[in-house]
C-alpha cells in the first residue's frame, strides 16, 4: 500500500503542487506518454506503456527512500533504450502516418524532459539533496 500512497503523492505534487508553468509541463508530458493508451496494438505503443509503468516503479521506491529529490529524474533513464530500439524500427514505424506523429512528439517532449532530468541529477550529484518538495 505504502507503493501506491509514493506513485499518489508524487503524481499529487506534480499536478497540484508545483508553479503553472511546470504543473503544465508534467500535464503535457504525462499526457503525451498516456497517448500510448490510443495506439496500444502497435508494439511500440506496447513499450512504451511497459516503459512508463517502469519509470513510475523506480520513481516511487526513490520517493520512498529519499523524497521528491532531484534525482527522481533518474527514472527517466529507461527512455533511452525505448527510443533506441525504436530508432531501429523507423521504418516500419513510418509506415503509420499517425503513429510516426506521435512517436516524433513523444520524442521530442521527451527529450526536453530529459535536459531537465539530466540537470536536476547533476545538481542532485553536486549536493542539492534535500527534497523541495512535501505532500504532507
Amino acid at each position: 500500500m505504502e507503493f501506491v500512497t509514493n506513485v499518489l503523492k508524487i503524481f499529487g505534487i506534480v499536478f497540484l503542487r508545483f508553479r503553472p508553468v511546470p504543473r503544465i509541463w508534467n500535464v503535457w508530458l504525462v499526457g503525451v506518454n498516456l497517448m500510448c493508451l490510443y495506439f496500444i496494438t502497435h508494439i511500440e505503443a506496447q513499450v512504451v506503456l511497459g516503459t512508463t509503468l517502469a519509470s513510475v516503479v523506480l520513481q516511487a521506491v526513490i520517493y520512498g527512500r529519499i523524497g521528491f529529490t532531484r534525482v527522481l529524474g533518474v527514472g527517466h533513464l529507461l527512455w533511452v533504450p525505448m527510443f533506441s530500439w525504436m530508432a531501429l524500427r523507423a521504418d516500419e514505424i513510418a509506415a503509420h502516418s499517425d503513429l510516426q506523429t506521435w512517436i516524433i512528439v513523444l520524442a521530442t517532449t521527451n527529450a526536453i524532459s530529459f535536459v531537465v532530468d539530466l540537470t536536476d541529477v547533476t545538481r542532485f550529484a553536486k549536493g542539492e539533496r534535500a527534497p523541495h518538495y512535501r505532500w504532507s
